[in-house]
């Protein structure tokens, strides 16, 4: 119980902070597009290709639940799809208000135990989501730098360096997370590297680091074990992950066709999204809040016209981020209000057969 007091104080600082960026993001959205300006967009656009959008966001959502029923069948934990939807609500909200994407997981893992779920089991279910999470957002990044070179070099200029860093970062993790999956000498060795070098600047926290570090190899390596066990359901989850990351993607092309564009291809807006989406998913903010906005005036400046790039901004921040975590964490309210109402009744009826003569 006080471990959940104190990591729902985190996730209420970090909400905090989340606030803050928005409020300074809004500022500096609305110095580059009035209020008049995105109304008077609005009025021209093709708002289909805005539900389209909103569509294929929910769908991102959707197929992130599936995936978490598929794994926890594959562990002997069969839950309804609308208990697994509410963990896809989860990680989705608190991923986008806690910097770098670090409160969803947990959050995720804390409403599997409640659902009686062993936390081992918990926790081999959204491992095995990982490696193919890791290795679908890289490849996108590497593919879309191939295949928008001239283009994004144009735009990014003296930037093109934090593309690299973050393709860096992503391929670095990548290669760890199947290591630790897939090769036990190594991991072992790495694990040992790392309690050195901890051990050097604080000499109380080694051994702890060491034995959480053992702890989440061994769980990386069962993990490995079920997947080698069933490659083919491995497959149409990786298959799964990749609509899921190209829906996550698609909202600048459908903004791109709201504007009645349509010079540049699908394949070309979700290059530079990949790219962009890779460039700042490591960093330290809340869903990218603030640098999402700058990076996307920066590399979709060829793309759209300078008179419509500030809306077509907003309108896919909206459609890809804002509306996500405002349309999860409605959900997650309502499902915690009918869960209290549920408990009460369940109080209710222990009290009234205790009474029972």
């Amino acid at each position: 119980m006080k471990q959940w007091i104190a990591y729902t104080k985190k996730i209420l600082f970090n909400g905090g902070i989340f606030a803050l960026v928005i409020y300074f993001t809004y500022r500096m959205v609305f110095s580059k597009v009035s209020l008049r300006q995105l109304g008077a967009v609005l009025s021209k656009i093709q708002i289909q290709y805005l539900v389209f959008g909103l569509l294929t966001a929910a769908f991102m959502v959707c197929a992130e639940a599936f995936n978490i029923k598929r794994n926890l069948r594959l562990l002997g934990e069969d839950k309804g799809y609308f208990k697994c939807l509410t963990y896809a609500f989860a990680g989705n909200f608190f991923s986008g208000i806690t910097p770098a994407a670090t409160g969803g997981q947990p959050m995720q893992l804390y409403l599997m135990c409640k659902d009686r779920i062993p936390a081992s089991k918990g926790t081999l279910t959204l491992l095995m989501d990982l490696g193919a999470y890791q290795a679908v957002i890289t490849g996108l990044g590497i593919l879309g730098y191939s295949m928008c070179f001239s283009v994004i070099h144009r735009s990014l200029g003296n930037f093109i360096p934090v593309l690299w860093l973050g393709l860096i970062l992503n391929i670095v993790l990548l290669a760890l997370t199947f290591t630790a999956m897939f090769s036990k000498r190594f991991s072992y060795t790495l694990v040992s590297f790392a309690t050195r070098i901890v051990g050097i600047f604080r000499k109380d926290k080694g051994a702890n680091f060491q034995s959480k570090a053992l702890q989440g190899v061994q769980q990386y390596q069962a993990g490995a074990k079920i997947l080698k066990q069933n490659k083919w359901t491995y497959l149409l989850n990786s298959l799964i992950m990749l609509l899921r990351i190209i829906a996550m993607h698609s909202a600048p092309f459908w903004i791109y066709k709201a504007f009645g564009l349509s010079q540049a291809s699908f394949f070309e807006m979700l290059a530079l999204q990949s790219m962009l989406y890779v460039s700042c998913a490591a960093l330290p903010f809340p869903g990218g809040a603030g640098i999402g906005e700058s990076a996307f005036l920066l590399y979709f400046k060829e793309i759209f016209p300078s008179g419509i790039i500030g809306s077509a901004m907003v309108l896919s921040r909206v459609i890809g981020f804002y509306a996500v975590i405002a349309f999860c964490g409605i959900f997650l309210i309502l499902i915690w209000i009918v869960r209290q109402v549920q408990n009460k009744d369940s109080v209710k009826d222990v009290k009234h057969y205790r009474q029972q003569p």
